[in-house]
């Protein structure tokens, strides 16, 4: 990006704002005529990706009666006064896979460094046309302050259908989100279907044919998928005919939910699904592996069996219960890494102050950071120590818990806007902040939103879609542009309004 460039009134017309602009006298407009053009690559045709993408986005301009004509191919120098003209191309100062550049004068340039960058800078054309006022002519030039920006969704709890899902999906391509986790088992259900072992299933679910319906969307928009499979903790609905596979304490008395990593059985089975969804999500380059609540973790020494098994079999010196499970962590992600995925973990259960361990959690592992509600919890700088990225999932403000279950209260786009940003990560108990300041440091590499279905009752899927919007598009705001633009949450609230998003 260039520094010199100045902030203009640009970045109050689309959502997110557009971060760096300059304009100059004259205003472009769409005319009758206009029509969007490919402008051809290295081998004197446009690639076949960059047409799809335009293509689908073209959809969304006629729906407006915007640029209605056929689209053509050619040079800019064919390019006629009202066109828009759209091609790959490296933004200058940008390897930001997601940057565009926007050249505006009596014809559009578009150039991006990926076609995800093409779909964004065609989401801001559209947004600022929306209120009718045309494009100051000038230069635009954007890319997001972090690298992702999520919404998780718990659909293990809650039956979500896939076209409720692909709405999500929608949704979050206006607001240039770029990531949907989609975390199907938990202790009350499991929602996709399991060809390998269909006993784990919810009476309810999506199946593999509907799945790969939602894997197509996203790769359509540009959207990465995350599968979300916890272990060793919360599959309590997928070990329901299998009780033998539960850990149990000293006296005997199942852990709910907690798998039983001492039994080469019971790990495979997991392990087994696992697999199955590796496939299925093939593409992806992320995969949750939970780790988080496995059992009270304040004790570990309950588990007496997790120590003999780090010590005896995993042949560790002076081996303890936490070893036994962050040895299982880490097997699993070695797994998941072999088929070239990077593995994700809850924060709470690790590198907890007073833990006695040996084997500390592979590197590559990244930390979806949601809590330090107990004071032993690690804190983020901990995981940023030790090499980890780290993504921020701030409970008190990103936590959509349906019922407002275990003490939440719903979040409000107002509270997203007014008191968070991307480097406002949670509370440590009693109330100290827990904050990075920016330039943020490279282990931060993005928020999401998320939605946990504790109370699957407490409101329909309508009720849901409704009840997120707001707050996603604060959120999405800030973890843009990085930084809070307008004096209060009305003044963008009204810029929404003005950018035409649905809903």
């Amino acid at each position: 990006m260039n520094p010199n460039i100045e902030q203009t009134s640009y970045r109050g017309r689309s959502v997110p704002s557009v971060r760096h602009a300059e304009r100059s006298a004259g205003v472009w407009y769409p005319n009758p005529a206009s029509a969007l053009i490919l402008l051809p690559g290295e081998n004197g045709e446009p690639a076949a990706s960059l047409r799809e993408t335009v293509d689908a986005m073209r959809e969304e301009f006629e729906d407006a009666g915007l640029l209605p004509n056929p689209l053509r191919v050619g040079g800019i120098d064919e390019a006629d006064e009202g066109d828009l003209a759209v091609g790959l191309a490296s933004v200058p100062g940008s390897t930001h896979p997601e940057a565009y550049r926007l050249e505006i004068g009596s014809v559009v340039r578009l150039t991006a460094n990926t076609e995800q960058g093409v779909r964004h800078g065609l989401r801001t054309v559209r947004q600022l046309l929306a209120a009718g006022e045309g494009l100051p002519y000038g230069l635009i030039e954007d890319e997001p302050a972090t690298f992702e920006r999520a919404l998780h969704l718990d659909i293990g709890r809650k039956f979500y259908p896939k076209t409720w899902i692909l709405d999500r999906l929608r949704e979050m391509s206006e607001l240039k989100l770029n990531t949907l986790q989609l975390h199907f088992s938990e202790n009350e259900g499991f929602t996709f279907e399991s060809e390998r072992h269909p006993e784990v299933m919810s009476e309810h679910y999506l199946t593999k044919a509907e799945i790969r319906e939602i894997v197509a969307e996203a790769n359509r928009l540009h959207i990465a998928l995350i599968p979300s499979l916890d272990s060793p903790g919360h599959l309590a609905y997928a070990l329901r005919h299998r009780p033998e596979w539960l850990l149990t304490d000293a006296n005997g008395e199942p852990a709910r939910g907690a798998l039983d990593i001492t039994n080469p059985e019971a790990a495979a089975f997991v392990m087994d699904l696992i697999d199955e969804y590796a496939e299925l999500f093939e593409d992806s380059e992320y995969f949750h592996i939970g780790g988080d609540e496995f059992i009270d973790f304040s004790r570990f020494a309950d588990y007496p069996q997790l120590g003999r098994y780090a010590r005896e079999e995993l042949g560790i010196e002076g081996g303890t219960e936490v070893d036994a499970y962050v040895a299982y962590l880490n097997e699993v992600a070695r797994r998941l890494e072999a088929r070239g995925f990077v593995a994700r973990v809850w924060n709470d259960g690790l590198y907890r102050d007073g833990a006695e361990q040996k084997v500390e959690l592979k590197t590559s592992m990244q930390i979806a950071y949601w809590t330090k509600w107990d004071r032993k919890m690690a804190a983020a700088q901990t995981f940023a120590d030790k090499g980890h990225k780290l993504v921020n999932f701030n409970d008190a403000y990103f936590y959509y818990v349906l019922g407002e279950h275990a003490g939440y209260v719903y979040p409000t786009g107002e509270k997203i806007y007014e008191s968070w940003h991307p480097g406002l990560l949670p509370r440590i108990a009693e109330g100290e902040p827990q904050e990075w300041t920016q330039p943020y440091p490279p282990a931060l590499i993005g928020c999401s939103f998320s939605v946990w279905s504790d109370k699957p009752e407490a409101q329909t899927v309508e009720e849901v879609a409704a009840g997120i919007r707001e707050p996603l598009r604060a959120m999405a705001e800030l973890a843009w542009a990085g930084e809070k633009r307008y004096g209060d949450y009305g003044a963008f609230a009204e810029i929404c309004r003005a950018a035409g998003l649905r809903g």
